[in-house]
Order: structure tokens, then sequence, then C-alpha cells
């Protein structure tokens, strides 16, 4: 290439750049015009604090959760307490909700944007979801559609799922605007076993347990102290080691999968309920009643009865230095007692479904707390 040429190709290349700059400039002016609403709230002027329901609609139900004097609850599982937690992550989500391009939505394109209404189980419905305060007035409502989706060299490679980036939605009665947010709320869904408080017994340190059903005993074990060995009462066996010790953590960890909302149309079978009972070192006694099986869980009761105790019994040598420090141990212990066993009494009035995989140690037989007998080795 000689230097006239060199020029001339630098020239071109002058020109095309400045001819690129300009397009690059309209398409940013274009973008921003179009964009006006980009940075805006979602739901402009949220105040967390009067938010006093969340219902939620998609085409396979209806979620309402209410915000009462004793905290959240969901009215589809009567009124049992929410998890106030993932609540409030929503709320403050919703709230921090940035619009991050808007347009016109054409009525052709609301199926393919999963945009319709939610009235029933029809192609192209969304979610809805909406926020009122205490006196059922509105504070937000917005309708989510697809999930923007952004694929990964990564998701691509290992045939994974693709990354949700985002979410199409309308906003309010803007039925006619396209918004696109860079948070996907997939969160959002109706089914109320989500949003229960998962948390429902826990019976730790239990001095004995005992099984019966149709008021006749199955097996009864019980222990000294918490750091000796589980024996069957009024019998010299010990029970497996490790089958007793069992007994002691599925008690002392029980968490409900649901609640049913209405027991009355099951058939629990808990008339005829496998009574499990277990005392606590602190003086608390749980007891749980367990029906028939459904699918993968157990329809339980509970019950808790008894008292911590009130005095402390000082140790054997206790020095006196170290009274006043045990005796404020022994009280801030039982306050907490206390205020558990009042929690967990509150649960008495629910039926719930436990999964089958924590209740299965308590639900074996007398013999199926035994040892395992070790098989002779053959002579060869």
């Amino acid at each position: 290439m000689n230097r006239r040429q060199f020029f001339i190709a630098l020239a071109v290349l002058a020109i095309l750049a400045a001819a690129g700059a300009a397009v690059v400039l309209s398409d940013r002016s274009a973008w921003t015009s179009a964009d006006s609403r980009a940075g805006q709230k979602a739901i402009a002027g949220l105040r967390l604090s009067e938010v006093a329901e969340i219902a939620i609609t998609d085409p396979r139900g209806e979620l309402h959760l209410a915000r009462g004097e004793t905290g959240w609850s969901v009215r589809e599982r009567a009124g049992f307490a929410a998890d106030t937690d993932r609540i409030a992550a929503l709320l403050v989500k919703l709230a921090e909700l940035k619009i991050v391009q808007s347009e016109p939505l054409p009525e052709s394109q609301r199926v393919r944007l999963e945009l319709l209404e939610p009235k029933g189980k029809v192609a192209g419905a969304g979610t809805l979801i909406e926020l009122k305060d205490a006196k059922g007035g509105s504070l937000g409502r917005l309708l989510l559609g697809k999930k923007i989706v952004k694929s990964s060299p990564v998701a691509s490679l290992s045939r994974g799922e693709a990354e949700a980036t985002g979410r199409y939605l309308v906003a309010g009665g803007e039925a006619a605007t396209l918004l696109a947010v860079g948070e996907p709320l997939a969160e959002v869904e109706s089914s109320p076993e989500r949003w229960l408080v998962k948390d429902l017994l826990r019976a730790d340190g239990a001095k004995s347990i005992s099984s019966s059903k149709d008021g006749r005993e199955r097996w009864s074990v019980a222990r000294e102290t918490e750091s000796a060995d589980w024996k069957f009462s009024g019998s010299k066996e010990k029970p497996d080691l490790q089958k007793a010790t069992d007994l002691a953590s599925s008690l002392g960890w029980v968490n409900l999968v649901d609640v049913v909302a209405d027991p009355a149309k099951d058939d629990t079978g808990l008339d005829h309920a496998i009574v499990i009972k277990a005392d606590t070192f602190d003086g608390l006694s749980y007891t749980l009643r367990v029906g028939k099986q459904a699918g993968n869980n157990y329809y339980v009761r509970v019950a808790v009865a008894g008292e911590p105790s009130k005095t402390r019994t000082p140790a054997k040598g206790e020095k006196a230095e170290d009274k006043a420090k045990n005796d404020k141990e022994f009280e801030e212990r039982r306050k907490k007692l206390v205020e558990k066993m009042e929690r967990e009494k509150k649960l008495e009035r629910w039926t719930y479904l436990v999964a089958k995989s924590g209740l299965d140690p308590l639900l074996r037989d007398r013999a199926g707390l035994m040892p395992e007998k070790k098989k002779s080795a053959k002579k060869t």
C-alpha cells in the first residue's frame, strides 16, 4: 500500500466512525425518550408500615397474607402464622423495585408475555399481587408476567436452566404500558404452604418417651440424666443406643410441611392415632397424636402441658459467689421456657402434615427398637 492509498483508507475509516457515532447518539436519544420511566419505582410512594394485607392470585389459586396484632398469618391455612422474614424480604423488594424499561403493550402480546389477568387456568395468565392497607384500600398492584431470562455459558455447557434476571409486568391501572424490572420476583406464588412458619415443636431434653395406641402401651423408655443411657421402663432390657437417640432427636426438631385448612374434610385417622408422649427434664410434657399417612407425610395434632420448675436445686458444694450467677441464669432460662411453652400451646388448635422421615423413628414398635441380632458366621 502506497502513501496515497493509505490516506484514502484512513479517510474512509474516519467517515465510517463519524457515521457510527451519529447512529449511536441517535439510538441513545431514542432509548432515553422511549424509556422516560427508567429508574422510577414500580410502586411509587409505598410505605411498608401501611401494608396490612398481601393478596396473590395466579392460575393455581389465591393466597391472602394478613397482618394482625400477633403478626402475619395465612388466611387459607386457618390463620396459621406466616413466615415474617420471607414477607419482610418481599415487601422490601417491592418497595425498592425500579423500572428498567417501558414501552406500549399491544393486546396481541399479552398471551406471549403471560400478562393476562389470572381468572382461572387460562393460557398466558400472569401472577397478580396486591398490597392493601388496614381498611382494604389499595397501596399497590402489579401483574407479573414472563420472567426475563439470561442464558449463561455455564448453564449452556451443563444444560442447566438459564438464570432469570428480571420480569415483565403491568403496574396499577396502566394496562397499556409494559414495564421491565431487574428482579424476577420468583417468590411471589399462591402456594400457602410455602409461606408458613415451619417450626412446630422443640421438645428438648426428654427424660421419658412412650408410645401407645387405643389406650394400650406399645413401649416406654426413660433415662435418669441427659447423658445416661435409655432403658425400657419396667424392664432390664435396653433399646438400641442409636434408635433410642433417634427418638429424642425426632422430638427435638419437629417441623411441619403444611397446615390442614379443614380437617373435617380429610380422613385423618386421628381418632385411632398413635400417641407419642414425652416428658422433659424442664418440667414440660409434649403429646403428638399421629394419624394416617398422606403421601410422604402424616396427619399430626400436638399438645403441650406442664410448667417449668420455679426453684433451682443448688449443686452439691456450690460456692456462695456462684449462687447469684447461677440463680440469674436459671431465671433467664425459665423465662424463655415459659415464653416457648405459651407459643407452643397455641399450636394445639390446628392439624398438621409432618414429614414421614421425621416421624418414622417414633413410630417403630418395641421390637423395632431392640438391637439387631448379629448373624453368626458360617463355618467354611
